[in-house]
């Protein structure tokens, strides 16, 4: 009987024995092992499947996350860059509007200096200033060696022009070689241009009574009379707008007015279309003063022009190489 075990169940209607063979009861200790084996296994794999869903679940939450606050970045910089784009755009708009005035600007101050051509929108901007800047310069040089504009600070008008006239004193006819200014006693007399005081008394004989005579580049020179008071003397070197006297009637006048004379070397010319010329109306001179030689006088300037040009370059050259 050692190859059989017995099993006995009792119960109310009495005992039931029950006889195996040993290889039973060893097959259900293998089964109970397999089973207890399946069911460790299984319940370790479904703790660490259980947790590799709670990490992916982290990491799935961490990545949405994530994904979401790059959402929100890219929306910022998506926002920033529309802004950016739009500042971009208004201030290319102000700049091109700036440039289109800056353009008829330059158009403007082009056909004001005479430094306006054909080619002159397709040079560039900078160029386009220079030869502004260089032909403006050469236009004030001019009109700061040449006598330009009035002789008074402030004045109401000509009393007499150039030309033959009756003398409101004498009475005779002759030739009146100037301008005369209406204006107050003691208003300012203003040199018209660059020069040094060749006269400055009171000239009995002429008829001018206080008299100034200034000397200018190119052999031109300006006479002042009937002034109440010099305030220059011989020698002194006046700049163009200086006071040298004012306003008076001495000598033979009928009034407060001032004789204002222009000549060329020993020749008068008439000082109405100095007294007109301006920037604006730079070439009205050229030809209604006949026998100065304008060409020699302009070559002149542009000699002085390119030198400043080819100082200005000279400076520049080592700003540029830094």
């Amino acid at each position: 009987m050692r190859d059989y075990f017995t099993i006995t169940v009792s119960d109310v209607h009495g005992a039931r024995h029950y006889s195996f063979k040993q290889f039973v009861r060893k097959f259900v200790w293998v089964l109970l092992a397999l089973f207890l084996i399946i069911w460790t296994v299984g319940g370790i794999s479904i703790w660490w499947l259980s947790y590799a869903a709670n990490e992916i679940e982290v990491r799935h939450e961490a990545s949405v996350q994530a994904y979401n606050e790059g959402l929100i970045l890219a929306r910022h910089d998506y926002e920033a860059l529309l802004t950016e784009k739009t500042l971009i755009q208004q201030e290319l708009e102000v700049t091109s509007s700036q440039v289109a005035l800056l353009d008829q600007a330059l158009q403007g101050l082009e056909e004001l200096v005479g430094g306006k051509h054909e080619a002159a929108s397709e040079l560039p901007l900078k160029e386009r200033v220079k030869n502004i800047q260089l032909s403006s310069l050469g236009k004030s040089m001019m009109l700061e060696m040449i006598p330009s504009g009035p002789a008074v600070a402030e004045y109401r008008g000509l009393t007499s022009q150039y030309g033959r006239r009756k003398h409101p004193i004498t009475g005779k006819k002759h030739l009146h070689g100037g301008i005369d200014y209406r204006a107050k006693k003691g208003v300012s007399v203003l040199a018209t241009a660059d020069g040094v005081v060749k006269y400055s008394a009171n000239s009995k004989g002429s008829g001018f009574g206080n008299l100034v005579t200034l000397t200018h580049a190119n052999g031109l020179k300006t006479r002042y009379g009937h002034l109440s008071k010099r305030t220059v003397k011989v020698g002194d070197y006046v700049q163009k707008g200086d006071k040298i006297g004012e306003v008076g009637s001495t000598g033979r006048s009928s009034g407060a007015h001032l004789h204002y004379e222009v000549w060329f070397l020993y020749k008068r010319l008439n000082p109405k279309p100095f007294n007109d010329w301006s920037i604006e109306q730079y070439d009205d001179i050229f030809t209604k003063i006949k026998g100065v030689p304008w060409g020699s006088l302009a070559q002149a300037v542009d000699r002085r022009i390119k030198k400043v040009e080819k100082q200005l370059l000279l400076k520049a050259a080592p700003s540029e190489e830094k």
